[in-house]
């Protein structure tokens, strides 16, 4: 059966469940396999360090990239202890929280080290998705996110989401001292 993807009635289903009150979970499902719809799409392709853990993407808006010990269902597991060492990272885990729909989840980018978010289409077994439970509410997120993913872990929703250029500080420093360097000699 299909359901209405419209945010509001998507809203009141994550409400009633959590708030221990009756709903379909059939429908929570259907939401659940098609939560990418909510997703930011290709519109963002570029994140530009800002401050901290803080990057702004083309658009203006205000990320917040997730420490990597945050980022194990999203890497491959004999890369994942290698990132928490030092070693380059696999992919990188950016949450920002969705004040535009009106579901009040979280959208989520993880971009593999060659910039590619990485999809349904890329990999979906490390796929980015659409939190209805911001990360940062672990319980929240355990509920509405990670607990269905189990026995639901195919997603309705396959579409290329593009790839983003990540600008670290890092990186722009090293820039300037080349740019310096070229001027002196």
């Amino acid at each position: 059966m299909e359901y209405s993807l419209d945010p509001l009635e998507v809203k009141k289903v994550i409400d009633a469940k959590v708030n221990g009150q009756e709903y379909d979970e059939d429908q929570f499902i259907y939401y659940h396999l098609n939560r990418n719809l909510f997703n930011v799409k290709k519109e963002i392709t570029s994140l530009t360090h800002y401050m901290g853990n803080k990057f702004r993407d083309n658009k203006g808006y205000i990320w917040e990239e997730a420490p990597r010990f945050k980022n194990w269902f999203h890497t491959p597991k004999s890369r994942y202890f290698g990132s928490l060492v030092g070693m380059k990272p696999y992919s990188r885990k950016f949450l920002r929280l969705d004040k535009e729909s009106g579901i009040g989840g979280e959208y989520e980018m993880i971009i593999r080290h060659d910039g590619k978010r990485i999809d349904a289409l890329t990999h979906e077994g490390y796929q980015e998705t659409y939190n209805f439970g911001p990360t940062a509410n672990s319980s929240l997120h355990i509920l509405l996110d990670v607990d269905p993913h189990g026995p639901h872990p195919d997603y309705t929703v396959k579409i290329d989401t593009g790839k983003v250029t990540i600008k670290d500080k890092k990186a722009e420093l090293s820039g300037t001292t080349r740019r310096r360097n070229r001027i002196r000699k």
